[in-house]
């Protein structure tokens, strides 16, 4: 049985079309909870009743910790490769359902239809969780074989893909690979590489500008300082673990127990607060298969995180720099955005004073910056308010990717202090906050979003220079020499082939300027500039194209 929980603000969900014989009969119509564990559910070969108990148990643990009162079981036999029958899938993913009636208001999505849903996650550290409950060793036995032969021709069979989807996109540029070597995990190649560093150069560049300090953290720490950060008891299924001379380690899934020993390697005064410690950390996380796609969904990536160590009163100016770093950043991409600010749950830890705070900081930041946003009552983590930005790419679709987190939890399991300015130790707030998110992630919706038209200052090859005949061959590559030593990113195509055929490829690729080198432009020391849109501009001075593009690029279009 494979699982994955999500602590949801709602789902939202209607039967489309029958995809099974065996559907069950449903009322027309959407179907809407709010405030519930979603639980997505795989029945897979070999299950039996000792797997339906113990899932059950996983559910009601979770349920337990996130305070849900409300669970909705919805099938979702793309978490396995190696489904029951459906029959079979049906009855279990049943006696699940009633095994959690007694405790919980259990709700149920149709078996056998293909769905349309609508799901907001929380957000917080526990809101996505994924188990695996597996059969005794004998079953499993029993169903290895098959398993495998389903494996084989399950991998045989692409899957079939928009044409602007980022896997196609990725490969048709040559910006990134997936292989079976490494499932979860994306092989960048060069021009993916030159994305990636754009992306982090002007991180880093903001950041540095935003008083930030940046620090790296090992990839590897001991079992110890996840059971005291509290990740080991509500994260443990998705680490990866390894043991090194009798002691148990973990590979880091999140950068925070890195960062709190980095503020907690020296006495703190008030004065170094607020200390902005960011991190662009390497993470691993034991996803499961069924989940993973493309790089929306991985087991390895690069998150740009940011620990922002604060006094309660400084929460207010800290958040509000923090909301202009995040518009800033995003202008740049051309993205729109809404906000949504969560507040104090009736679950909520710690004082109300300090919530208060907190909310009140939140909000008149929000309120400075006279921007509009959604206001969640009651709907913030257990430790701590929260601001979630929503942007919208450019087919309209909404991608969560930063958020500001407050948090009062942690900073008291792993004992922070500063010194304040009475000289007695303080426990200062944590602001976790993420801008990208995943890097890997914001590449693929940048890709979609650009539909692989990069602005200049992101496109991988900013100019193609085609020579027109075998004789000015020569001349092309003087110009893109020239063009190389004033810092563009340049290329040639100098094969024996048609003009149209190049340009056609350099189309394909999405090359922002195809220049052609003819003996008109030989002779003349001029340029045939095409935009990629088509249009053609002749008799172009060099100077005036590099004064051009430059301003393209410094301008960030």
């Amino acid at each position: 049985m494979k699982i994955l929980l999500t602590h949801s603000d709602f789902i939202e969900y209607e039967a489309k079309k029958k995809a099974l014989p065996q559907a069950e009969d449903v009322d027309e119509g959407k179907v809407r909870i709010d405030d519930c564990l979603v639980v997505f559910t795989s029945a897979e070969e070999g299950d039996n009743e000792e797997v339906v108990s113990r899932t059950v148990k996983e559910i009601e643990d979770v349920a337990k910790q996130v305070e849900a009162e409300k669970i909705v079981i919805y099938p979702f036999v793309h978490l396995s490769q190696s489904p029951a029958k459906p029959a079979v899938a049906l009855k279990l993913i049943k006696k699940i359902a009633s095994g959690l009636e007694d405790k919980y208001k259990v709700y149920r999505a149709p078996f056998g239809w293909y769905k349309a849903f609508t799901l907001r996650c929380k957000g917080h550290p526990l809101a996505e969780l994924s188990r695996e409950i597996k059969p005794g060793k004998e079953e499993v036995k029993r169903a290895k074989k098959e398993k495998q032969e389903k494996v084989v021709a399950q991998a045989a069979e692409p899957k079939e893909l928009a044409p602007n989807d980022h896997r196609i996109l990725g490969r048709q540029m040559d910006l990134y690979s997936f292989h079976e070597y490494a499932p979860g995990m994306v092989f960048f190649h060069p021009k993916g590489m030159i994305i990636r560093n754009l992306l982090i150069d002007f991180w880093r560049r903001e950041h540095y500008k935003a008083g930030y300090v940046e620090i790296n953290t090992p990839q590897m720490m001991n079992q110890k300082i996840w059971e005291t950060s509290g990740h080991w008891n509500h994260y443990k299924e998705n680490m990866f673990f390894t043991s090194l001379e009798d002691q148990d380690y973990v590979i880091k899934p999140m950068n925070c127990p890195g960062a709190i020993l980095v503020f907690k390697s020296a006495t703190r005064s008030y004065r170094e607060l607020p200390l902005r410690l960011a991190e662009l950390g390497i993470v691993h996380r034991n996803e499961l298969s069924g989940v993973l796609s493309g790089l929306f969904r991985l087991r390895a990536f690069m998150q740009d995180d940011a620990h922002i160590f604060v006094a309660p009163d400084q929460l207010e100016e800290e958040i509000l720099r923090v909301v202009d770093l995040v518009a800033h950043i995003y202008s740049k991409f051309g993205f729109d955005y809404h906000v949504e600010l969560s507040t104090r749950p009736e679950n909520a830890m710690g004082e109300k004073r300090i919530w208060d705070i907190a909310e009140h900081a939140l909000e008149d930041a929000l309120k400075r910056k006279g921007m509009n946003y959604k206001l969640n009552p009651g709907e913030g983590a257990f430790y701590g308010p929260k601001i979630d930005f929503h942007l919208k790419d450019s087919l309209g679709r909404i991608w969560q990717c930063a958020t500001v987190q407050v948090d009062f939890v942690m900073p008291e399991r792993v004992d922070c202090s500063y010194v304040g300015e009475d000289n007695k130790p303080h426990t200062p707030v944590i602001i976790h906050r993420v801008i990208y998110g995943s890097i890997e992630r914001f590449i693929g919706i940048l890709v979609e979003h650009y539909n692989g038209a990069f602005p200049v200052w992101l496109a991988p090859v900013q100019v193609r220079a085609i020579s027109f005949t075998d004789r000015n061959e020569e001349a092309t590559k003087a110009v893109a020499a020239e063009m190389s030593e004033a810092g563009l990113r340049v290329d040639t195509d100098l094969r024996p082939a048609t003009v149209d055929y190049k340009i056609r490829e350099s189309q394909l690729q999405k090359v922002p300027y195809t220049i052609v080198i003819g003996d008109k432009e030989e002779q003349n020391n001029t340029l045939a500039v095409r935009t990629r849109d088509g249009k053609v501009k002749f008799g172009v001075k060099i100077e005036d194209f590099l004064a051009l593009i430059k301003q393209e690029i410094a301008d960030m279009k």
